[in-house]
């Protein structure tokens, strides 16, 4: 069966014509990621041209491998961003208790954070990993 549903992005609508009923989902969840991201991009004041890739769990899966002096304060922010408008951070280095958390891990992102947020977030998602699966 195909089916023809229009997403709202932005300011634009994207027309996703003819799609099979196994690929909604993903194309579903595709176009609420590419959203948050332009969100979180704009609500930190980042171009958009500051990741090389619109696949956003790439992008992560790069930058949590990495050493926490390798990543740029501003993916940091990025994902900081992302952890709160995912609901699972929220303001003041506290974690939605309602989301399934890691009390060793909040605990090690506090103590590496030195008063940041962004510091916070990624320490937290780098132990955690709660973003393991992209979905919404």
């Amino acid at each position: 069966m195909k089916f023809c549903i229009f997403v709202l992005i932005a300011l634009g609508i994207i027309p996703i014509i003819d799609a099979k009923d196994n690929e909604r989902p993903k194309i579903v969840n595709k176009a609420v990621m590419l959203l948050q991201r332009k969100k979180c991009l704009a609500a930190e004041g980042y171009s958009e041209d500051i990741f090389p890739s619109d696949d956003v769990s790439e992008t992560f899966d790069i930058i949590l491998h990495l050493a926490s002096e390798e990543v740029p304060h501003e993916a940091k922010c990025f994902l900081r961003c992302w952890l709160k408008r995912s609901y699972i951070l929220q303001d003041n280095f506290l974690i939605n208790k309602n989301k399934e958390t890691d009390a060793y891990c909040e605990r090690e992102a506090k103590a590496l954070a030195y008063g940041d947020e962004c510091e916070f977030a990624f320490a937290y998602q780098k132990c955690a990993r709660s973003l393991n699966n992209l979905t919404f």
